[in-house]
């Protein structure tokens, strides 16, 4: 059971008003000419996992999804959630418990080697799989993943940094697996987007190992007159140790670093944005336009402050219900056809606009944000309407 919301935010009704898809019709009539069947979702979540963070987010995302439930009461949702522990094989089995029971759609689950692996065993079942991961690698047929992914963000920065006459772009990221990831679409869009990939240089993931490199790495980036430089690693990893290391050498050097700019979230710890190496550096972060409001409701609905990532099954229930707006005429059987996922208007989230290719990867519209002084800045805002061929 849930708390009741009593819905008295405007822009908040205007917000769940694009998220009934573009070309929305009136609810009321809706449910004055259609008998109101419950539509039946299921939620693989990694609940009961060994990680209390990864607890904490997973229960965030249900009340998410119930926040989202409630707000389109008028379809008649009905959540069922599933614990996977964040195990494959247990995510195997909670997807198959939930098509037996009925579910005629599953979101989750949230990380991406579940989601390969509830992929393979519904391979014949045409359960249609709104995966929150941001792995393109999981993506496709019935299987649709809502995360931001490293492809999007990287065009984003690229864009950008040739709009400000930057085409000179260097990567620099972890040797590790997180690393190569960001690394390679990172130089994917570097060379898509008509920029020139100057270097790639990684470094061990240990502090000793990253003091080690720094030397070298410049050495790198000054031998490639780099003007521009994409660094792939978090704000809890080893972000700011490679920055601040590279900053003081350029500075012992008398030189100015080329534009530092950061392919992962960076207003996701305070202490990044307060690391003087990245002073008017830019980052990519989602369109910011709806998260206040959309933290407010969470917190009088559920007592505490939302997890960053909570909003990824807000927005897939919100998903859910502009595909049923398209498909009002078709069976109760046949709701979830995929074209009614690939609408080219997009969906409206509460991280910005949105939609899906073809093969189940998304796009999303980011801004700009600049590091200033513990804080941050947009400079140049996310889109609101994606162009339609």
């Amino acid at each position: 059971e849930y708390k009741t919301i009593v819905l008295s935010f405007k822009l908040f009704i205007f917000l769940i008003a694009f998220f009934l898809l573009p070309n929305c019709v009136n609810n009321s009539s809706l449910e004055k000419n259609q008998p109101i069947h419950p539509i039946e979702i299921a939620l693989l979540l990694p609940l009961e996992s060994n990680s209390k963070k990864t607890n904490i987010l997973s229960n965030d995302l249900v009340n998410s999804a119930r926040l989202a439930a409630q707000d389109l009461a008028h379809l008649n949702i009905v959540l069922s959630v599933y614990p996977t522990s964040g195990d494959k094989k247990r995510a195997v089995y909670a997807a198959k418990a939930a098509v037996q029971a009925g579910s005629q759609i599953i979101i989750g689950p949230l990380f991406s080697d579940e989601t390969a692996a509830v992929k393979l065993a519904l391979d014949k079942d045409q359960t249609k799989i709104i995966s929150l991961s941001n792995d393109p690698r999981v993506a496709g047929k019935n299987v649709f993943i809502m995360g931001t992914t490293f492809e999007t963000s990287a065009n984003r920065l690229v864009n950008f940094a040739l709009s400000q006459g930057l085409d000179r772009i260097a990567v620099i990221g972890p040797q590790e697996n997180f690393g190569r990831n960001g690394i390679q679409a990172a130089k994917e869009a570097i060379e898509r987007n008509g920029a020139i990939l100057t270097t790639n240089l990684s470094y061990p993931f240990s502090l000793k190992g990253i003091k080690k490199s720094a030397a070298k790495i410049y050495n790198g980036l000054k031998a490639s007159n780099s003007t521009a430089i994409i660094f792939t690693d978090s704000p809890t990893r080893g972000l700011g140790f490679i920055t601040e290391q590279l900053s003081q050498i350029y500075y012992n050097e008398g030189e100015k670093p080329p534009q530092f700019m950061g392919l992962t979230r960076w207003d996701s710890t305070k202490q990044i944005l307060h690391e003087s190496s990245l002073q008017k550096a830019w980052f990519v972060i989602p369109d910011q336009k709806f998260k206040k409001r959309y933290q407010e409701r969470y917190t009088e609905a559920f007592g505490n402050k939302p997890s960053d990532n909570s909003w990824l099954s807000y927005d897939a229930i919100a998903l859910i219900g502009g595909v049923l707006k398209k498909s009002r005429s078709a069976t109760a059987s046949n709701k979830f056809q995929k074209k009614h996922f690939l609408d080219q208007k997009g969906f409206v989230g509460i991280n910005g606009i949105f939609r899906f290719k073809a093969d189940g990867r998304n796009e999303r519209f980011l801004s700009i944000a600049e590091v200033n002084s513990g804080k941050f800045k947009i400079i140049d805002p996310a889109k609101n309407k994606f162009q339609v061929e």
